[in-house]
C-alpha cells in the first residue's frame, strides 16, 4: 500500500512578519484520498490528514516518492476530489462545491505552479504568464502586471522569448509568474525545483518568497 502522508513530515520555512495567526487561509479535516476503492489495488494516498495554514505563511510538505503531496496539492487546488474529510479555503468548505464554482474558486484564489511547467511554445513567456486571463478578457492592467510580475523574477528582457529560447530556471519562472498573474491568496506549487541545479532551485524558491 502507498505511503500516507500522514507519516510525512511538514515543515514552516517561513513566516510573514506581520501575519494574524487567526487568519486561517486553508483548513483540513481528516481528510481521506483512496484511488481503486474496495478492491484488492486500493490505495490510500491519504489517511485522515488535518491542518491549518494561515494568511501570509510560507510552507513546505516533505515526503517520500508516494507519499501524497501531489494527491493533497491537486485536492488543495480544487482540481481532484477527495473520498472524504473536509477542505476550507478561505473559510469555503469545497468538497460538495460543483464544479463551476470550483472553478470560480480556483481563478480568484489559487495559483498552482505544476510540476510540468505546460508553456505553449508557441507564444512569448509573456502570453503565457497572461494565458489563464484569456477566457476573461486581457485588460491593459493585467498586461502590466503580468510585465511587473517578469521584471521581478529578473525576465524582463526575455518576455517576448518563447520557451525554446528560455533555460529550465527560466521556464519555471515563467511558471510561476503565470501563477501569480491573478494575484491569488494562495498559491501551491508541487516540486517547483524538482528539476533544477541548486543554484536556479535556490532562486526559484527566493522569487516565491518575493511575490
Amino acid at each position: 500500500m502507498m505511503t500516507s502522508i500522514e507519516e510525512t513530515k511538514t515543515v514552516e520555512i517561513e513566516t510573514g512578519m506581520n501575519q494574524d495567526f487567526d487568519d486561517l487561509i486553508i483548513e483540513i479535516k481528516d481528510l481521506w484520498r483512496k484511488f481503486f476503492e474496495d478492491t484488492p489495488a486500493e490505495v490510500e494516498a491519504l489517511k485522515g490528514v488535518n491542518f491549518k495554514v494561515n494568511r501570509g505563511e510560507f510552507i513546505t510538505i516533505m515526503g517520500p516518492s508516494g507519499s501524497g503531496k501531489s494527491t493533497l496539492l491537486t485536492i488543495l487546488g480544487c482540481m481532484a476530489p477527495s473520498t472524504s474529510g473536509q477542505v476550507f479555503i478561505d473559510g469555503t468548505e469545497i468538497t460538495q462545491m460543483p464544479q463551476r464554482k470550483l472553478s470560480e474558486l480556483r481563478k480568484n484564489k489559487i495559483g498552482f505552479v505544476f510540476q510540468d511547467i505546460f508553456l505553449i511554445d508557441k507564444i512569448s513567456a509573456l502570453d503565457n504568464v497572461l494565458l489563464p486571463l484569456l477566457p476573461y478578457g486581457i485588460k491593459k492592467a493585467d498586461r502590466e502586471r503580468a510585465i511587473e510580475l517578469l521584471r521581478i523574477a529578473g525576465l524582463e528582457d526575455r518576455m517576448h522569448h518563447k520557451p525554446a529560447e528560455l533555460s529550465g530556471g527560466q521556464k519555471q519562472r515563467v511558471a510561476i509568474c503565470r501563477a501569480l498573474i491573478n494575484d491569488p491568496p494562495i498559491v501551491l506549487a508541487d516540486e517547483p525545483t524538482g528539476n533544477l541545479d541548486s543554484q536556479t532551485g535556490g532562486e526559484v524558491l527566493e522569487l516565491l518568497r518575493k511575490v
